[in-house]
């Protein structure tokens, strides 16, 4: 998505003031030049015009998840009320005695001016919520599009008004313009990021939020799990996406259904691959640290993970041994807490340990593990087992590294951006094949004689 201006976003709002401008000056021409009454007062027809656009601005859609649908909404009633006006204008012209009387002239003052200006404020005080509101900040305010746009107006008045049939046929043209500028402002909100927050969740290292991204105009549709400002998980809901990375690792890892098997996920608390552990390895085991309980129950209402936090995070038994195990047929093991205290009562060995890097990065990134944690790691792994970190960028930058010669895997996503992996660990030359749901070997392996 580009945070580039939308070029067209300027266009409407400067339509809109212009059309505002017209009604407003032929709504002065048509009830001042109307006969004898009650109308024959600029003062009236002005602060009508202008309390009518005040309201108008006040009481347009605000900033909430329906704001776009609302404005189109508001849009369409524009387009009716210089419909309207339109209409009772070019009666006013053809019958003589339709203005004559203050009951003629005061629904002429509402319809022609009044309702018009309303909608019209109704409409520029929406695409300033929408600006507003925009994620990226790509969208700039209507208002100096519509202050231009109504200079151009009452210009264009002034000049075609003398020589029009008549007054009212300004207002078709309004019609078009407002046609025109809806068309155009249609494709800017076709193309905006849409942000829907539908669960916050409060934590000591920040709030955690679930939140879903979507830009009609190339349907991408994507639910992020947000921990302090860092992704820790994102879901595509238009279509399937490439398989998780963990998921990948898990499955490229994970032998035979008679091997017995243990996984350790660091950082696990929205990953995908604890329960498709559970569900494609009868006898395998899977235990989990996580830094945040707020990350594990809102992964559980709105990504899936069916995760619950055992007595692990409050001083009960660590995660290894069976009693601390809560769920999957005592096969599923949770434990919230500091991960490097949680790591220092891992009792392994494991066959592969997991480590989401997405769930270091509120602590500082991978670089803020101690040297104490990097060796709790490679000790979980044991002899044979292995030691993923991902995902990171294309140079990760880790610390010093104590557990073995390391492997860098990546995958390729949407022909630009890169997925890496780092495989360590005593048993990483071996624990995972060359190649696999898109990772290859860049680089690494057994350390060189």
């Amino acid at each position: 998505m580009s945070d580039r201006p939308p070029r067209l976003a300027w266009l409407a709002p400067l339509l809109v003031g212009a059309s505002a401008a017209i009604v407003a000056e032929v709504a002065i021409g048509i009830l001042l030049y109307a006969g004898p009454g009650l109308m024959r007062s600029l003062t009236t027809v002005l602060g009508v015009e202008g309390a009518a656009l005040a309201i108008g601005l006040w009481s347009a859609p605000a900033a909430r998840p329906d704001m776009v649908d609302q404005l189109r909404r508001r849009w369409v009633m524009c387009l009716v009320a210089f419909l309207a006006a339109a209409l009772f204008g070019t009666s006013w012209s053809a019958v003589e005695d339709m203005g004559g009387g203050r009951l003629g002239q005061g629904i002429g003052l509402a319809v022609v001016a009044a309702f018009p200006l309303y909608a019209s404020g109704n409409v520029l005080g929406g695409m300033a919520a929408v600006a507003s509101s925009d994620p990226h900040g790509r969208l700039a305010g209507p208002g100096a599009p519509a202050a231009l746009g109504a200079g151009l107006g009452f210009i264009a008045t002034g000049l075609l008004l003398p020589r029009a049939p008549m007054p009212a046929s300004l207002l078709v043209a309004c019609l078009v313009m407002l046609s025109l500028g809806g068309m155009a402002y249609g494709s800017v909100l076709g193309r905006r990021l849409q942000v829907h927050v539908r669960a916050v969740r409060w934590s000591r290292g920040g709030d955690v939020r679930v939140e879903d991204h979507r830009v009609a105009a190339t349907g991408f549709a994507t639910r992020y799990l947000i921990e302090g400002g860092h992704v820790r998980r994102t879901v595509p809901l238009a279509e399937d996406g490439p398989v998780p990375w963990d998921v990948a690792v898990m499955r490229a890892a994970m032998p035979s259904e008679d091997v017995p098997w243990r996984m350790l996920a660091v950082g696990g608390g929205a990953s995908a691959a604890t329960h498709a552990v559970l569900r494609e390895h009868p006898s395998a085991t899977v235990d989990v640290l996580e830094r945040t309980g707020a990350v594990i129950e809102l992964a559980r209402e709105h990504l899936g993970p069916d995760l619950r936090t055992d007595p692990s995070a409050h001083g009960g038994p660590p995660p290894g041994e069976a009693s601390a195990r809560t769920e999957g047929g005592s096969r599923l093991s949770v434990a919230v807490g500091n991960l490097e205290d949680l790591l220092e009562r891992v009792r392994g060995p494991y066959d592969l340990v997991l480590v989401d890097t997405a769930a270091l990065a509120p602590m500082g990134g991978v670089g803020a593990l101690s040297r104490r944690a990097r060796v709790a790691l490679a000790r979980a792994a044991g002899a044979s087992g292995a030691v993923v970190w991902g995902p990171l960028p294309p140079d990760p930058g880790l610390p010093e590294l104590v557990d073995g010669w390391p492997r860098r895997l990546l995958r390729r996503m949407n022909g630009r951006d890169a997925e890496v992996l780092l495989v360590t660990g005593a048993g990483g030359a071996t624990a995972l094949p060359e190649s696999f749901d898109g990772f290859l070997r860049t680089n690494g392996g057994p350390a060189p004689a």
